[in-house]
């Protein structure tokens, strides 16, 4: 003979909460301060420019959009870059970083980089022949 406990709706939720946390914690993922998801602000352009980038899981890889566009002076500013995908299908890498294409709105160019997420920063490299840049982006949060 077997018991079956039913689960009210709200009992349910947490036991699919904490399972979920369970195999998060366990799981090997990078902890979160290096953990690629969260809103980043970039580095500014020539004019002064940031945005910021909401980044998040596509499927296995990290995908990112533009959410806002800043002036010099940190107020909202409209620009058509806002909406945009700027992080396409980061794939996790076995050293921890993350290999995919950002667009890169100077040139309106689509680049392979190379990303790693330390602390609160998160940094990009992108090489073309001898000639590689670099740049580094922040965690709004």
């Amino acid at each position: 003979m077997h018991a079956r406990i039913a689960l009210g709706s709200d009992a349910h939720e947490i036991f699919q909460i904490s399972v979920f946390i369970y195999f998060f914690l366990t799981s090997g993922v990078p902890a979160s301060a290096d953990w690629p998801v969260g809103l980043w602000q970039s580095a500014p352009d020539r004019s002064g420019l940031v945005v910021h980038v909401r980044t998040k899981p596509c499927g296995s890889a990290i995908c990112g959009r533009v959410e806002r566009a800043k002036d010099r002076f940190g107020y909202d500013t409209p620009s058509s870059v806002v909406g945009r995908r700027m992080l396409l299908d980061m794939q996790a890498q076995p050293d921890g970083s993350y290999l995919g294409r950002v667009w890169e709105p100077q040139g309106n160019r689509i680049l392979t980089a190379r990303m790693q997420v330390t602390g609160n920063v998160m940094r990009f490299e992108h090489c073309e022949g001898n000639s590689c840049q670099k740049v580094a982006w922040t965690r709004v949060r």
